[in-house]
């Protein structure tokens, strides 16, 4: 798990809210914190499309909704004249990307998550790895945390 501090937050913001650069992510969970405090669940509810399985596998394989999916939504409730209180944004790597990433550590780590919080003026991201199982090779931290050092705008140690 690493941290870094963003140092462009509007170039930062604006990457992750109306470009497709966070795209290969799926979302987790965001909250959002302005007049009022929202709090967005990504898991897909599959039983929202019924009986249409063709529905279903096209809207989205994975347990959780694509971060391009609900962007425009995201983002709709942080548009306006006051910047947001706070917002934390907790997305995972597409699970194929991520075995691409991890090769031979894959089998161990169920989820890479970027965790993306701005607050009293801070933006930071933090890197996570969530595993299967307890294991003492960091491995896969490692990998990831290089991955997204060399991957994200306008980070400063």
């Amino acid at each position: 798990m690493n941290s870094f501090e963003i140092s462009n937050k509007k170039e930062f913001m604006n990457a992750l809210l109306t470009s497709d650069a966070y795209d290969m992510f799926l979302l987790k969970e965001a909250k959002i914190k302005t007049a009022n405090t929202i709090t967005v669940d990504g898991r897909e509810n599959k039983e929202f499309y019924g009986n249409d399985a063709d529905i279903t596998a096209i809207e989205s394989p994975y347990e959780y909704a694509p971060w391009q999916k609900l962007r425009p939504m995201i983002t709709n409730l942080i548009k306006g004249r006051h910047t947001p209180l706070s917002m934390q944004v907790v997305l995972y790597l597409n699970p194929e990307l991520a075995a691409n990433i991890l090769s031979d550590s894959a089998g161990s780590v169920d989820y890479l998550l970027l965790n993306i919080r701005f607050g009293e003026g801070t933006l930071t991201l933090t890197t996570a790895v969530a595993y299967r199982e307890f294991t003492l090779d960091k491995e896969a931290d490692r990998l990831w945390d290089a991955y997204a050092k060399a991957h994200f705008i306008s980070v400063d140690d």
